[in-house]
């Protein structure tokens, strides 16, 4: 069995002093860290990467029971054991609330605290255990929205998109345009971790820890974002993408990327391993210029017109060219238009509010096209 790993957090030195010495004469736990309130704690413990921390209940700063709720928040597989002088029933049951998994009454004697760790460790690891293993059935499929070109929207059907679909499936949705990536603008998360920060603390070796970096958006969509900076981008490469995506795989019904808009070796991981790219373009020019280059390079690739999609965003045929005219640049018919209706839009990115988490029963032409996106796709 691999050692126990502690951090004890208690602001009155000669405590942790006591609880250092059972830890260390005990040979099945190991000491990685100590706090003198439930802030530092909370700080410590991405570093140390504890399974159990004893918390005192009475601390400055920030107390026992707000550290433990924080923790369980941040770290639920981080198991809470409360120390305090008080032994009432009320105060035990307050700690659970927070998130404790067990309490320990000072003072405490060896038997008494080795006998805790050991019961609440075992206990609560073999339920995360179990309940890992119950997850790991499903087999998500990959939808990836590309554009060749910034500014098409890509963003904008990718997240509402998500949420259409999380109305019947379980769903992730990543934010893999590492330099310039913005989903957690559209979903009010921008204070949000990250997944470099996931990377940073070396916690993307299974589905137990790199959820802990998820935006929980729903009960059944959650949120990888991408960095915040574009510099960060360069961290990232094809196999931290490829292992992360071979661990949410078996536990999402749905995986939905927004990728870059470029051709690199990211990206192209990202494409060959998905059920379907939705090739996002606007009716400018440009835009469809640029489309066209696109589909080339992955006609190149082998994709054919099965897993590859054309949706034309914000169509309006005020613009002068048509459906018509557009699937004569492309030589291909075109999987789906989306109206334009730049007012919904922008309203929805200002707000943090995405325009599908709403629950009218009159559905805008733009609501109904992506509900119609979701219906079109065979998943």
């Amino acid at each position: 069995m691999d050692k126990i790993k502690i951090l004890i957090a208690d602001d009155v030195k000669e405590t942790r002093d006591i609880v250092k010495k059972i830890v260390e004469f005990e040979d099945d736990f190991e000491l990685v860290g100590e706090a003198t309130d439930g802030k530092e704690a909370i700080e410590i413990i991405p570093k140390v990467k504890p399974d159990v921390v004893l918390m005192d209940i009475n601390m400055p700063v920030l107390n026992g029971l707000e550290a433990t709720e924080k923790i369980t928040e941040l770290y639920p597989n981080v198991i809470v054991i409360i120390m305090s002088v008080q032994g009432e029933s009320e105060y035990l049951k307050k700690a659970m609330f927070y998130g404790a998994k067990e309490y320990i009454i000072k003072p405490f004697n060896f038997d008494d605290l080795v006998a805790t760790i050991k019961t609440t460790y075992t206990r609560y690891k073999n339920m995360q255990t179990k309940s890992e293993v119950t997850t790991e059935i499903r087999d998500g499929k990959i939808v990836s929205f590309f554009s060749s070109k910034g500014g098409v929207g890509k963003t904008t059907l990718a997240v509402n998109y998500s949420i259409e679909m999380s109305k019947t499936k379980k769903v992730l949705l990543m934010d893999l345009d590492l330099m310039f990536g913005d989903i957690s603008i559209f979903v009010d998360g921008v204070n949000s971790k990250t997944i470099l920060d996931a990377i940073d603390d070396d916690e993307i070796e299974s589905i137990s820890t790199i959820k802990n970096y998820f935006f929980n958006y729903n009960k059944n969509l959650d949120i990888l974002f991408g960095p915040k900076k574009p510099e960060a981008a360069e961290y990232i490469g094809k196999e931290t993408i490829e292992k992360i995506i071979n661990i949410v795989k078996r536990h999402y019904d749905l995986i939905v990327i927004d990728t870059g808009v470029n051709f690199n070796e990211s990206t192209l991981f990202i494409l060959d391993n998905s059920d379907y790219i939705l090739f996002v373009s606007n009716m400018d020019i440009a835009s469809l210029k640029n489309t066209k280059l696109g589909l080339s390079v992955m006609k190149s690739l082998g994709y054919d017109s099965r897993k590859v999609k054309i949706v034309i965003n914000r169509f309006n045929t005020n613009y002068g060219i048509g459906k018509k005219e557009a699937e004569d640049v492309f030589k291909e018919s075109i999987f789906l238009l989306i109206p334009d209706d730049e007012k919904t839009v922008v309203a929805s990115i200002n707000s943090g509010k995405p325009f599908m988490a709403g629950t009218k029963i009159l559905k805008s032409k733009l609501e109904k096209a992506i509900e119609t996106l979701a219906k079109e796709l065979e998943l």
